[in-house]
């Protein structure tokens, strides 16, 4: 996967290399192999690079974003429809056996709420691995069994079960079933 996207806004809003290694921490060298396929970046890369780009994850990861919200638009009568013209599917491990399929990036005062949907294929997980977000987080069984480890802990969840987990919480969803998983996934 490449990530020019990551390239057109930097351009864009006259970043350089070096500033945007300033305010992610990470070095030019290594946000340029990013920008070139040449190196995959991990979910938490992608999001201090949104974060410094003032963008969302998912408006890296595809050429079009979903609508969003706009902080200047007024709500009118206490709603605002949000009409998702184009859904974003992304994996943000690169494995076959998960996607995201994000159904709205809503800028929330300052900062995103993202809502997907996710789909892990039978006796796989999500990311391989325990990982820890800056986002506090919300999973909803829709379809399946999730297993979820967490620091400590190793939970079952069924069909109509969630868990909140709080920001830069452990955590690794599994499906450990012969059937596919689908989560309803709140990140905020």
């Amino acid at each position: 996967m490449e990530f020019r996207e990551i390239k057109n806004l930097r351009k864009e809003k006259k970043i350089t290399l070096t500033a945007l290694g300033q305010k992610t921490g990470y070095s030019a060298s290594f946000l340029s192999q990013i920008e070139r396929g040449a190196n995959r970046p991990s979910l938490e890369a992608l999001r201090k690079i949104a974060d410094a780009l003032d963008v969302t994850v998912a408006s890296l990861l595809a050429n079009e974003a979903p609508q969003v919200i706009h902080e200047d638009e007024t709500i009118e009568k206490g709603y605002k429809v949000i009409r998702n013209t184009s859904n974003t599917k992304y994996n943000p491990w690169q494995t076959n056996s998960t996607y995201y399929d994000t159904l709205f990036n809503l800028p929330v005062h300052t900062n995103n709420m993202v809502i997907s949907k996710i789909y892990i294929d039978a006796q796989s997980s999500s990311s391989g691995k325990k990982i820890a977000h800056n986002l506090c987080e919300i999973n909803y069984v829709i379809k399946g069994e999730a297993t979820v480890e967490l620091k400590d802990d190793v939970l079952l969840l069924h069909e109509g079960d969630a868990i909140f987990l709080e920001a830069f919480t452990q955590h690794n969803i599994m499906n450990a079933t012969e059937n596919e998983l689908m989560l309803f996934t709140l990140q905020f």
